[in-house]
């Protein structure tokens, strides 16, 4: 059966308005068991943005014996015979550090797609650094890595963001001029030989502030895979992202990272057919909390 959406909702809330009938935990585990999908590819997280004017096939669960290999400590945004996207939460590692043994998010990935199929082999193409959140995009296989690779520069994320201190402009797009070395950034003139051209785009969401400390929730608009590119711009303007110990000269002990990619838009291996993908951003995300500031 095909479903038209009539309003923009999470996944979780569409199935239990659409269904009035059924309970939070059932509609959790239709989503679990492949009951609804589109374009082809099953929708199997619950915080997965529907859009108005998206259209979804629902398929009624009729029961089978692979049901315990749906079962996963990974949230899967999206799966195909290619790629599959998971959530990531603030603080997890996505691939291991050598001599520290942990979970990370690949293996916890690997072994989820190893109980379903028995095979695990799987590339991380774009990932949030370890104290950001949010999309997280893997290749099944060598060749779709490879594919995935040379489209990087065509995909577009939207990055949701809470920053410290009064905007100059609510909305803005920057040019920077900056020299990378090692994935360490520095601005520079536009005539230095190494010079390369990027810009900072964003648009302000809220003005969060409380009492004397301004805080903003902004989007902002990148294309490419530039690791920590968007943090290190918006520490240069004078407006960190909370909790960043990593480019804030200011320290804040205990602060969570507000620094989440929600969306992205790519290019499926398959069909090269345009894929939008959204996630719900983390509970909390928009509280902040003035705290004592220890400077370095």
């Amino acid at each position: 059966m095909k479903i038209e959406i009539k309003q923009d909702a999470k996944l979780l809330d569409f199935v239990l308005d659409y269904f009035p009938q059924v309970s939070v935990t059932k509609a959790k585990k239709m989503i679990l068991y492949n009951c609804f999908s589109m374009q082809c590819a099953a929708l199997k997280s619950w915080e997965y943005i529907l859009h108005k004017g998206d259209t979804i096939e629902y398929t009624k669960y009729s029961g089978g014996q692979h049901i315990a290999k749906e079962k996963r400590n990974v949230s899967v945004l999206y799966e195909d015979r290619d790629i599959i996207i998971v959530n990531k939460s603030s603080g997890q590692s996505v691939t291991e550090y050598k001599n520290k043994k942990e979970d990370t998010l690949l293996s916890m990935t690997k072994s989820y797609l190893k109980k379903k199929y028995h095979k695990n082999d799987l590339f991380v193409v774009y990932a949030p650094q370890t104290d950001e959140s949010g999309i997280c995009i893997m290749a099944k296989s060598k060749l779709a890595l490879n594919w995935l690779e040379k489209q990087s520069e065509s995909f577009k994320f939207n990055i949701a963001a809470i920053v410290e201190n009064k905007l100059k402009h609510k909305n803005d797009k920057i040019r920077f001029y900056i020299i990378e070395n090692n994935g360490i950034y520095s601005v520079c003139d536009k005539n230095d030989e190494a010079a390369r051209e990027v810009f900072l785009q964003y648009s302000t969401v809220e003005d969060l502030s409380l009492g004397d400390d301004d805080f903003f929730q902004i989007n902002i608009t990148q294309t490419g895979i530039k690791p920590y590119m968007n943090r290190y711009l918006l520490a240069s303007i004078g407006n960190p992202v909370y909790g960043d110990n990593t480019f804030n000269a200011v320290k804040h002990s205990g602060r969570i990272l507000r620094y989440c990619v929600y969306s992205v838009e790519m290019l499926r291996p398959s069909t090269n057919k345009r894929l939008k993908i959204e996630t719900a951003l983390p509970r909390n995300f928009v509280s902040v909390r003035p705290s004592v500031k220890q400077h370095e």
